[in-house]
This record gives C-alpha cells, structure tokens and sequence, in this order.
C-alpha cells in the first residue's frame, strides 16, 4: 500500500529540521520521537526510522530520546527505540501501574514504576524487568554512559547496556548508603558497612577491601 504523499512529505521535513537542530548543538541525540496522530514516530539522523501504532484508547504520556535511544511511555506500555537496529520493542505495563520516573541513556533506558523497574538495551533492542518487593522503595535512580542503577530500602540494582537484566545487591541490616560515584562503565557505592562496585561488562557486585 502506497504512503500517503502528504505523511512522505511531512516526514522529509522533520527529518531536515532535525538535522538542522543537531548541527546546531554540541550536545544532541541521533535520534527524535514525536507523535503523529494514531502512531509514535522515530527518526535517526543518520537515515531510516520506524514507527508504532497506538491502540484503541492508548494516549502517549511521554516521549524523550537521547544518543541512539528513543523512548515513549503510553497508558498501556513502555516502547524502546534501537536506532541501530531501526526498530521500537515494547513491554506492557500492568493495570493500574503507575510509572514514577524514567532516565534514557545514550545506549539504555532505565524506568520505575511502583511496581517493576524496567531496563532496555538499545543494542538489542531488549527489555528487562525486576519487580519490586510489596514495601519496597525506590530512592535514587542513577545512570552514566553504558550503566544505570536504582538504589532501594533493600538493595541496589545495576542495569548495562553490555550485559542486560538486572544485578542486585541486598543491604544488610541497618546499612546506609553515603555515596554513589559513577563513570561511563562503572559505578561505586559507599555505605555505613563497605564499599561496592559494578561494572558494566560484568554480571556481579563486588566488594572492595
């Protein structure tokens, strides 16, 4: 089925305004996510893109991009866009499911819900979830580079975009955490009890004596 010229045409025009926007500024993402009419768009500055229908009743709530990631959150779901692959992935939320705050990364997308945490791989155009305990808080949300964390009441929770799924670490009794420092590739957490580090080629914590 042919496209519409006028969709062909508006398209072509937001793709050269993007470009434009992007050579305008040091800082910018490869690719932009906006949303037209019954669908959630995604265009790369380095050509191709994709797109996804809404369902019946399905508002957009937000969208964002950053690096080679695009992201979109719905009333029903959580899409990631892989800009290496040309491709968005979705995972439903539940009903109900209320989402609290979100960090797209260059190469990853991290999301808290007061229910799951959620992490997407755009290198494999992926996500993972881990859910959360019923009087489980989450505190802090942190991510730099191919790295993310959630620090809750009763763990820390390392997500890479290397790697994928989540990699947890329960604190003990009483322990308090004093300090997060990260890099591009790895993270290090100092608490009232130790001091711990995951990096992002990994799949473990460690403890650092």
């Amino acid at each position: 089925m042919t496209r519409p010229r006028t969709t062909i045409l508006f398209m072509l025009l937001m793709v050269l305004c993007f470009h434009s926007l992007a050579s305008s500024q040091s800082r910018h993402s490869d690719v932009m996510v906006t949303v037209m009419k019954d669908k959630i768009v995604a265009l790369s500055a380095s050509g191709g893109g994709g797109e996804d229908s809404l369902g019946v009743n399905e508002t957009v709530v937000t969208t964002g991009a950053r690096g080679f990631t695009g992201f979109a959150q719905t009333t029903t779901r959580l899409l990631g866009f892989s800009s290496g692959l040309q491709r968005w992935t979705e995972i439903p939320l539940d009903i109900n499911e209320h989402v609290e705050r979100h960090q797209i990364l260059p190469a990853l997308i991290l999301v808290q819900s007061d229910r799951q945490v959620y992490g997407y791989q755009e290198g494999r155009g992926h996500w993972s979830s881990e859910a959360l305990g019923t009087s489980e808080i989450v505190k802090q949300v942190r991510g730099r580079g191919h790295i993310a964390i959630a620090v809750t009441t009763e763990r820390a929770l390392a997500f890479s975009s290397y790697t994928g799924g989540f990699y947890s670490i329960p604190w003990a009794t009483d322990e308090q955490v004093h300090s997060i420092d990260e890099t591009g590739d790895a993270v290090m957490i100092r608490t009232s009890a130790r001091t711990l580090a995951f990096r992002s080629q990994t799949t473990e914590w460690v403890e650092i004596r």
